[in-house]
């Protein structure tokens, strides 16, 4: 199982709780130290940006899963990029989540299921995150559906329920 934005490790967790393999990148190092120090397979986490994918030599996946960085539309501050004002943009957001994912579905098995967990964003004003990634992302891998899953109540950020977006990975 692959999480390309470990953020907190809950996919490490639930595979070592569910005897799964789990392997991911997390580019920031205080958060790549706290899960390392919480998991059993620290081997299989290096930090890191998952652009860079080719340098982890990672084993062909099975299943890939993360909540990538968020980002709304009217922001320049761009979070694939640590906030670098040559790479402002939520299009350019959009095409490195491309780039990103494009390198991931080489590393998964064809017909490998992906899925990344999204939200539309709705705190200062409306922001079709969830939808523009379907968009951006169905380029590289095949958009098969979405699972919404509801919360008992809303959540910080006022959200009620939030959106995996499930690809799959046509060409190996």
């Amino acid at each position: 199982v692959f999480d390309p934005f470990v953020g907190l490790g809950t996919t490490f967790f639930v595979c070592e709780q569910n005897g799964r393999i789990p392997y991911g990148i997390e580019a920031d190092r205080q958060r790549y130290e706290w899960v390392r120090e919480r998991i059993t397979t620290k081997d299989h986490l290096f930090c890191g940006d998952s652009a860079g994918l080719a340098a982890f030599g990672l084993p062909e996946m099975d299943f890939c899963i993360t909540s990538p960085p968020y980002m709304p539309h009217w922001h320049k501050w761009n979070p694939l990029y640590n906030g670098d004002p040559d790479y402002d943009g939520y299009d350019v957001y959009l095409k490195r989540m491309q780039e990103i994912y494009g390198q991931i579905c080489q590393r998964m098995k064809t017909n490998a299921y992906l899925v990344v967990q999204a939200d539309n964003l709705t705190n200062e004003k409306f922001s079709p995150l969830a939808w523009d990634l379907g968009r951006a992302l169905s380029k590289v891998m095949m958009l098969e559906g979405e699972i919404v899953v509801n919360w008992s109540e809303a959540v910080e950020s006022g959200n009620r329920f939030t959106q995996c977006l499930v690809f799959k990975n046509t060409g190996g």
